[in-house]
C-alpha cells in the first residue's frame, strides 16, 4: 500500500495483558486455537505472556464455540481444597475426585445458566441440588468445596455406594477421608449423567470449561499443591474420556505455566504431554502476523508491518523487526510492549506520514528493558528471592558476554548470607528463566548462543563456560557489547 498510512492516528498496539486488551477484536487464529476447537487437547502450556489468557477469552467470550466458561483460579482457596483429600486413593490421585466434582458442578451450572432449564427431570434435579447446597444455580468455583457437607435428597440425587443410598456427603472428616473419593465420584457420576442427558435433549453441541490463572496463589509449590495440580489435570482427562461417546462434546481445558508443569511428576505425564497438550510457541512469522492483524484492525485494513517503517536498516544491516525480536522472549506481550514504547518515541517527532525510524526503536529500548526486568521479577522471585544479586553480578562484569570465573567472583562478592544458591545453581536458574544463554558448539566447528526460551529442548549444560545476558536486559543492567 502507499505510504499515506501514518502512525500518528494509532493510539497503541494493544494492552500487554490479554485480560485488559480488546483481544476479541483482533484475535489471531493459530494452530493452538484450531486444535482446541477440534477438541484435540485439554492441556495448554506456555510461559507467562505466551497467550494462554487470550485463548481462554477467545473460547469463553466469542460465543463461537458452544457453551463455554472461563474459570479463574485467582484467589482460589487452595488451603481448603487441601483438606478435601481422598486418603483412600493413591497419593497421585488424592485430589482427582474433588476436582472431578468441581468440573461436573460447573458443567451443570453452565448448562442451566444458559437458559436451558426447561421442565425436564434432569434440569429439576440439577437445579434442586445446586439450590440446596449453594443457594443458586451459579455457584462460584471458590465456594464449591467450602461447605462442611453436601445435601442429597430424592428430589436431587441419591447416588448409591456399595448398595446403600447416600443421604449426604461430609466434606469434613478429619484424617479419616478414606471413603470421600468413592462418595464424591458417585455423586459426580450422577451429576455428569444428568448434564449429558440434558445437553443431548436440547441439542447442545459442546460444553467447555477453561481453567486459567492457576499460577496465582501457587508461588510456593509444595507437595500438596503439586498433587492438587496433578489432580486437576487427571480429572479433566477423566471427564473427557467418560464423555467421549456422548453427542455433546465436553472438554475441560487446563491452562498452565510451563515451569509449573515441569515440576510435576506422575506416571502419565509424558503420555499427556505428547498426545493431548498444546505447547504455546511463537516465532518470527506468527508474531509478525499478530502485529499485522492489529495494524489492519486499528490503522488500515490493508496495513502491514512494512507499511509503518522507513527503509533504513539498523546498525549492522539488521532489519528493525529482527532488532525488536532479539530483545523479546518471542512472546506477544513483549512485542506489543516494545512497539508501544517505540510508538511513544515516534510521536515525539513532527512530520507526516509518521513511520518508525531507527531512532524510535533505539530510544524505546530503555523503557522496554525496565519492563522486561519487572516481568522476570514476577516469574523468578517466587522461586529465588535473591536473583537480583546474580543480575548485579552480571552488571558488574559490564559486558553482555562473560566467562564463568568472572561471574563466580562477582556473584560471591554480592551473595547475601540468606541466599543459599551457589554459583552453579545460580547460572542454571538464570538460564532456566532465559536471563542468560550459554555458548554451544555447532557440528560445523562454529558456535552459537542457546537460550531456553528459543530452544527448550536443548536443556542446561553444566559444563558451559561462556555465557551471554539476554539483549532485552542490556539497558537495565547497563551492559555493553564486546568489541573486537
Amino acid at each position: 500500500m502507499s505510504r499515506s498510512v501514518s502512525l500518528r492516528t494509532l493510539s497503541s498496539f494493544g494492552d500487554v495483558a490479554a485480560e485488559d486488551d480488546a483481544i476479541l477484536d483482533y484475535f489471531l487464529s493459530t494452530d493452538a486455537a484450531r486444535r482446541l476447537a477440534a477438541r484435540e487437547a485439554f492441556l495448554v502450556l506456555g510461559r507467562k505472556g505466551a497467550g494462554k489468557t487470550a485463548l481462554v477469552r477467545h473460547f469463553s467470550e466469542s460465543g463461537a464455540f458452544g457453551l463455554a466458561r472461563s474459570l479463574s483460579l485467582r484467589g482460589y482457596p487452595w488451603n481448603i481444597h487441601a483438606l478435601r483429600i481422598d486418603s483412600g486413593a493413591s497419593e497421585i490421585e488424592a485430589y482427582v475426585a474433588s476436582w472431578r466434582y468441581l468440573i461436573c458442578v460447573q458443567l451443570a451450572s453452565l448448562l442451566l445458566g444458559a437458559g436451558y432449564a426447561r421442565a425436564s427431570e434432569e434440569s429439576k434435579v440439577l437445579t434442586k441440588f445446586l439450590n440446596d447446597n449453594y443457594g443458586g444455580i451459579a455457584p462460584d468455583l471458590r465456594v464449591l468445596l467450602r461447605p462442611s457437607s453436601l445435601k442429597l435428597s430424592k428430589a436431587s440425587f441419591e447416588p448409591t455406594v456399595l448398595g446403600n443410598k447416600l443421604g449426604g456427603i461430609s466434606l469434613e472428616r478429619g484424617s479419616d477421608n478414606k471413603n470421600l473419593g468413592i462418595e464424591l465420584d458417585a455423586l459426580s457420576q450422577s451429576i455428569l449423567a444428568a448434564v449429558t442427558s440434558l445437553a443431548d435433549r436440547i441439542g447442545i453441541e459442546s460444553l467447555s470449561l477453561h481453567f486459567d490463572e492457576l499460577d496465582h496463589g501457587l508461588a510456593h509449590l509444595d507437595n500438596s499443591k503439586k498433587l492438587m495440580l496433578v489432580g486437576l489435570v487427571l480429572a479433566a482427562r477423566g471427564v473427557r474420556i467418560e464423555t467421549r461417546d456422548c453427542s455433546t462434546s465436553i472438554n475441560p481445558v487446563v491452562y498452565l505455566r510451563t515451569d509449573l508443569w515441569d515440576k510435576l511428576e506422575f506416571s502419565d505425564k509424558n503420555k499427556i504431554s505428547q498426545t493431548h497438550t498444546i505447547h504455546l510457541e511463537w516465532n518470527d512469522s506468527t508474531l509478525k502476523a499478530l502485529v499485522n492483524e492489529r495494524l489492519s484492525q486499528r490503522l488500515d485494513k490493508n496495513c502491514a508491518w512494512d507499511d509503518v517503517i522507513d527503509d533504513d536498516l539498523m546498525r549492522g544491516s539488521q532489519p528493525k523487526w529482527n532488532h525488536i525480536l532479539a530483545r523479546t522472549f518471542l512472546r506477544p506481550r513483549d512485542v506489543i510492549k516494545f512497539l508501544n514504547e517505540a510508538l511513544n518515541e515516534a510521536k515525539k517527532r513532527s512530520g507526516e506520514p509518521l513511520l518508525f525510524c531507527n531512532k524510535d526503536i533505539v530510544n524505546a529500548r530503555e523503557a522496554y528493558s525496565s519492563y522486561l526486568k519487572k516481568e522476570l521479577d514476577d516469574e523468578i522471585l517466587p522461586h529465588w528471592s535473591y536473583w537480583e544479586e546474580a543480575l548485579q553480578a552480571c552488571s558488574a562484569i559490564r559486558t553482555l558476554t562473560f566467562e564463568r570465573p568472572a561471574f563466580a567472583a562477582q556473584y560471591l562478592a554480592r551473595r547475601s548470607s540468606e541466599n543459599a544458591v551457589d554459583v552453579d545453581e545460580a547460572l542454571k536458574l538464570l538460564y532456566a528463566f532465559s536471563v542468560i544463554g550459554y555458548e554451544r558448539r555447532s557440528g560445523y566447528g562454529g558456535s552459537y548462543w542457546t537460550f531456553h526460551y528459543s530452544e527448550p529442548q536443548a536443556g542446561w549444560d553444566p559444563s558451559a563456560t561462556r555465557f551471554k545476558v539476554h539483549l532485552g536486559l542490556k539497558e537495565y543492567a547497563k551492559l555493553r557489547e564486546e568489541r573486537a
